[in-house]
Parts: C-alpha cells; structure tokens; sequence
C-alpha cells in the first residue's frame, strides 16, 4: 500500500465552495493563487451587469530574469454594448489585477491606477469599473467606500509564499 493509498478520505482544507473562508494551506499551494479572488469580481460584476467579453487569470513571464507577475485582466471588446463614453467604445476597455501593481484600467493609449485597495472588496472593484464603463478613465466621480476581500488575507499570505518560492528559484 502506498503512503496515498493510506490517506483518508475528505482532506483538511476547506474550499470556498460551501464554505465561508479559505484555508491558508489550500491558498498557499494554489500555483495561482489569485483565482479565487478573479472569481470574487467576476461574481460582483454580475449583479450590475457589466459581465467583461473574457476574463484571463495567470502568470505573466516578460523575460526569464524578471519578475514573474500574477495578474487577472477583464476585457470589455470595442464596441461593447456597456462601453458609453465614445473613446472607450472605440478602444475597449481592459481592468486589471497584478500582485506587483494593484488594480488599473487601460483603454487605447489611456492607463490610469485605480485609487483602491490592492486587495480591495469585489464590490469595490466592480463599482470601480462600472465608473470608467460609464464616464471614461479621467472619472471624477465619487470614489467608492474603501474595504478589503474577505478572503484578502489568505491572498496575501499566498502572494508572499508565491514570492518567497520565486526567489528561491522555486
């Protein structure tokens, strides 16, 4: 018998699926761990109506000396029937997540940093996107109420063992 024949079944980790909180062992071992929180988003965006054309979650590599960046990227393609202001009709909209740079959003030539918590609530950020659908990128309307994920702290920890595994050359 081998030494996973002699496991019992069930595990020790809870999944967030029928369960309230992450486990720091299941998060830590994600090989991405920002998932969960892409998932987070994408369900907050589905009550406003503003579902993205596609939703990309992974790792990006830019050279084999660099930073290896984890990132979620939410695209709204030209033309998209939620894009209002003409310029973002015209260019699509992209939103993005990286564990290096926090949330931003770029459309065309125009990038700007969203003014939110690198961890911010799903909420949050789905608020924050529905403002730049609306009036553009330069919106100066309202920032939303700040607040953290519920689960930013099993991200954080995740995100720091990503990094520690990075420069230990994994």
């Amino acid at each position: 018998m081998t030494a996973l024949e002699e496991q019992p079944a069930g595990g020790t980790g809870q999944s967030i699926q029928g369960g309230s909180q992450l486990s720091v062992d299941d998060a830590t071992r994600d090989p991405l761990p920002q998932l969960r929180y892409a998932d987070a988003v994408h369900a907050a965006l589905r009550p406003i109506d503003l579902l993205p054309d596609a939703l990309d979650v992974g790792l990006h590599i830019e050279d084999m000396n660099g930073p290896r960046e984890l990132f979620i990227r939410l695209e709204w393609l030209p033309g998209h029937d939620d894009l209002v202001p003409d310029e973002l009709n015209t260019a699509g909209l992209v939103v993005r997540w990286s564990h290096l740079a926090g949330w931003s959003a770029c459309s065309g030539a125009e990038r700007v940093g969203f003014d939110i918590d690198e961890l911010a609530d799903p909420a949050t950020v789905a608020e924050t996107a529905m403002h730049a659908v609306l009036c553009g990128l330069s919106c100066a309307c309202e920032k939303p109420a700040p607040g953290r994920w519920e689960h930013a702290v099993y991200l954080e920890i995740a995100l720091v063992a990503y990094d520690e595994r990075e420069e230990n050359g994994r």
